[in-house]
């Protein structure tokens, strides 16, 4: 029972998350200077059972010749080559709001995140009060 109770308080959490996560992906698109960044490394994570999940390191340079390095926030590193380029597109002045300029990974990490959200609030509230 406290599971689920949980899961009811953390699903909001999560669909706020996701809501900022779509609010600066917005911002990004109006605001954020595009540039070319290099794909230096992946960073490999292995869970038991499962195959390694990939996420692409980035390096690229701001307006102001600094160069900057960021994780993309989406596993998956299809057509991102170690070496190979990634369109970065971050917020002036604030180099840590970078993220990978790729529509499927800026759409669908959103809805990802959206659905997770809202399957742990949903689920919980049908549970509870269908009585199970």
């Amino acid at each position: 029972m406290w599971l689920l109770w949980l899961f009811l308080l953390t699903g909001p959490v999560i669909i706020g998350i996701g809501i900022r996560e779509a609010a600066l992906q917005r911002r990004l698109l109006r605001e954020g200077i595009r540039t070319d960044g290099l794909v230096v490394r992946h960073r490999v994570t292995h869970s038991v059972g499962k195959k390694p999940v990939y996420f692409a390191v980035v390096n690229f340079q701001d307006a102001q010749g600094n160069q900057h390095e960021f994780e993309s926030n989406l596993s998956g590193v299809g057509g991102l080559p170690v070496s190979g380029r990634a369109p970065v597109r971050y917020l002036p002045g604030a180099p840590k709001s970078a993220r990978l300029d790729l529509s499927s990974k800026r759409i669908g990490g959103i809805a990802l995140v959206l659905a997770i959200g809202i399957v742990w609030t949903v689920l919980p509230i049908w549970l509870l009060s269908s009585g199970r």
